[in-house]
């Protein structure tokens, strides 16, 4: 058996393992699904499609097949319970990227070389939006960031503290970057974090899996979205179909 195997036993062992959730106290994190990461004709994909065609197809495949499927019934769940539901949206605020760490502005000159444009959009930007096919309620908040985790750069831990959640569940775009970033952090400011492993993806399977596992081993748990509806099932159903967290309705709550 290989080292590499040995780990996996090690993660299997670990996940079989019972732990602590309280679904009444859970959030939902939904984690850059924009239209710019979902529908190929933009900047995102259309940057590695130069450098090496028909890269993103499977991508975009599991997008559509497994990711928005599956955060749709994750949202249903977290509805159905009242359960607060936050989205995160990765833009520039500026329009040029002057806001945005150097990895992203990095990108964005690969983009400019390659393309003849950024790839980073401005916030409120039509491709900036969440992807309708998820499209926030009332009451969800949509939290602009400039950074790959968002503790980094939104009020995100505070306001999850005011509501009273100490368990997050994780989705989003892409799992090797945002989506295991937003996990580590939320492990570390003491959150018991859930990765979703078929809520989502990357431009490879390989790096999907592998970016799981490293969290899988120290972070916290991954599970697939039929054991989170399994575990928020024994929380009890909520009379208002909208959640329970109430901000108004703001298109974006800022860095």
């Amino acid at each position: 058996m290989s080292e590499h195997q040995d780990v996996l036993t090690i993660i299997g062992n670990k996940n079989q393992a019972p732990f602590a959730f309280a679904p009444e106290r859970a959030a939902l994190l939904v984690i850059d699904v924009q239209r710019y990461f979902v529908q190929p004709d933009h900047a995102f994909s259309q940057v590695f499609e130069r450098l090496s065609p028909g890269v993103t197809s499977g991508y975009f495949r599991r997008v559509r097949e497994s990711v928005l499927p599956n955060i749709q019934l994750l949202q249903a769940g977290f509805r159905g319970r009242g359960l607060p539901i936050f989205y995160t949206a990765t833009g520039t605020q500026t329009g040029d990227g002057r806001d945005l760490p150097g990895w992203l502005r990095d990108l964005d000159q690969l983009g400019l070389a390659i393309l003849g444009k950024r790839v980073w959009p401005r916030v409120g930007d039509a491709s900036w939006q969440i992807d309708d096919a998820i499209a926030p309620r009332a009451g969800e908040p949509v939290l602009v960031k400039c950074s790959s985790g968002p503790l980094a750069s939104t009020r995100l831990d505070q306001t999850l503290r005011h509501l009273g959640v100490d368990e997050v569940v994780v989705t989003g775009l892409t799992t090797d970057v945002c989506v295991t970033q937003t996990a580590r952090e939320m492990a570390d400011r003491g959150f018991t974090a859930i990765a979703v492993e078929d809520a989502c993806t990357t431009l490879s399977d390989e790096m999907h899996r592998s970016a799981l596992q490293c969290f899988n081993i120290a972070f916290g748990r991954v599970r697939n979205t039929i054991e989170v509806l399994e575990l928020l099932a024994t929380a009890p159903e909520s009379s208002e179909s909208a959640g329970t967290v109430r901000f108004g309705s703001p298109p974006a709550v800022p860095c």
